[in-house]
């Protein structure tokens, strides 16, 4: 099937997002084939698997991001074991096609779907292909975007939409490096203290000693970090406390004051205000908005 094809300028794309969700496989399970009528990204949140693109069949694994164009035929087929969880982005680099979000952006089966239904193809001037597969750590700040993007894919408010769409700007825009140098190799050491942060959020290490324990000076500490994820050591362990926040006030009935204490904020004020900047809502309606089936 032979579609439109638009060169466009990356700094010109204006984003249009109509689906994003999470989709766990079940044991074995098979989807597809199908064609979806505009551009897709599908991340390997967990789980393994295999998805066939085009005429190649390609192994999946957790952290892993694919990007499939309008039109292309593609199934799926989770391990039997370990199977796929899905999060997906169903979008237009440009809005051309006015749409609604759901099982319309989709064409199930082998037959000829009518190419005038599929969003053009993009072509970036002056920019590589966009690659089929990367590697995608969840932990890159351009990734917990993304994320963030289909955590929060309900609400409905403008406000909420123009952050959704620049959110997603961001994403593409920090991606975009990663395709001009597919060859980046990540700085174990800077991993490591990632890890440590996301697994130990309430441990409140100075950048000095991290430095000292690893015999670097902070500022290079510092370079080093930004250059690894795009955000200061400071950010991404403010950025582990908040998700470990999300994850006690979704799973547990620990009162705000005891959260605040526990992962080390300071104050409720000060646990509140983060929480509000980077989530859009108070931790109390949070947990409100998720206990009443929003």
């Amino acid at each position: 099937m032979k579609l439109e094809v638009k060169t466009v300028q990356l700094a010109d794309i204006v984003p249009q997002i109509y689906r994003a969700d999470y989709f766990p496989f079940r044991p074995n399970e098979r989807i597809g084939p199908r064609k979806s009528f505009v551009h897709s990204f599908v991340y390997i949140y967990e789980g393994k698997g295999l998805i066939t693109i085009g005429t190649t069949v390609y192994s999946c694994a957790r952290e892993e991001l694919f990007y499939i164009p309008p039109g292309m035929p593609h199934s799926f087929h989770a391990d039997h074991q370990h199977p796929m969880v899905h999060a997906s982005i169903y979008f237009d680099w440009i809005n051309t096609i006015p749409r609604v979000g759901d099982m319309s952006l989709f064409h199930f089966g082998d037959q000829i779907c009518d190419p005038s239904e599929c969003s053009p193809n993009v072509v970036f001037q002056n920019m590589p292909a966009i690659p089929t597969k990367v590697h995608a750590p969840k932990q890159m700040r351009w990734m917990e975007l993304y994320l963030h993007i289909i955590e929060n894919i309900e609400q409905t408010q403008q406000d909420a939409k123009l952050f959704r769409r620049a959110a997603f700007e961001q994403f593409v825009s920090e991606l975009a490096n990663l395709w001009r140098n597919p060859t980046l190799k990540s700085d174990r050491r800077m991993q490591l203290i990632m890890k440590q942060m996301k697994e130990f959020p309430q441990h409140n290490i100075s950048i000095e000693k991290w430095a000292s324990q690893l015999g670097i000076s902070t500022s290079y500490l510092h370079k080093l970090f930004i250059q690894e994820i795009g955000m200061s050591p400071h950010s991404y362990a403010i950025k582990c406390k908040l998700e470990r926040a999300k994850k006690i006030l979704r799973e547990t009935n620990l009162s705000i004051t005891d959260i605040t204490e526990d992962l080390g904020f300071g104050s409720i004020h000060y646990f509140s205000r983060l929480f509000t900047q980077n989530y859009g809502e108070s931790p109390s309606a949070y947990r409100k908005r998720l206990r009443e089936g929003y």
